[in-house]
This record gives structure tokens, sequence and C-alpha cells, in this order.
């Protein structure tokens, strides 16, 4: 579709890659699954749960975490575009959100998008 408007593609992404929100890659919102989920913060949460998204450092290689409102660690994050993530928030100050939007068992899908 050619021309500009100011509608939203939030359509679901093929394997885990962003759902929308145009050329600025930190504008973009994106899905994947928790990894290494820690099913004792975890398992308090349902659908529609937020999460804070941030960077966390193992030695001087930065990993995208997720954490719950009371600061305990989720998991971490790893899907098509999360190393420009990483980038929006180290570089750019960019704040992001995670909202879960599936669960099956024990793995917990989440939307991420900026504030």
């Amino acid at each position: 579709m050619s021309g500009s408007n100011d509608t939203r593609d939030d359509s679901p992404g093929i394997g885990g890659g962003p759902l929308g929100g145009g050329s600025d890659p930190c504008q973009r919102k994106r899905r994947g699954p928790v990894n290494s989920p820690k099913a004792p913060v975890l398992s308090k949460l349902s659908v529609g749960s937020l999460l804070k998204v941030d960077v966390q450092m193992s030695g001087a290689t930065p990993s995208l975490a997720v954490f719950d409102a009371s600061g305990s660690l989720a998991g971490s994050l790893t899907f098509i575009g999360y190393l420009e993530v990483i980038d929006c928030i180290q570089n750019r100050s960019v704040t992001y959100q995670a909202t879960i939007i599936n669960i099956t068992g024990g793995v917990y899908e989440v939307s991420v998008e900026p504030k």
C-alpha cells in the first residue's frame, strides 16, 4: 500500500519480528518469548500483565531482560530486532514495556513496545 496515513499496523509478525511502528527501529512494536523464565516471578502474572524491559550487563555483553513491578528479573528476551532495542535503550534513552500476550504451559509470550 502506498501513501501515508496515521494508522498503525499491529498485525502479528512472523518469527517474533516487528509488528509495526514505521521506519524508526526504536518505535517498532515486537513480540517474542521470555527466555529462561523465572517461574517464581512469572507464575504470579497473567495475560495482560506489564513488565519493564531493560538492558542487563553480563560482563561486557548486554542482554535484554524483563522485570516485574517490584524489579524482580522475570527472564530475558531474544527476538528479531532485540539488538536494535538494546541500542535504543542504551544510546537513545528509549524506555520499553512488555505485555504478556500468551501463556502456554511455562512459555510466556510478550509484546514489546516503547512507552
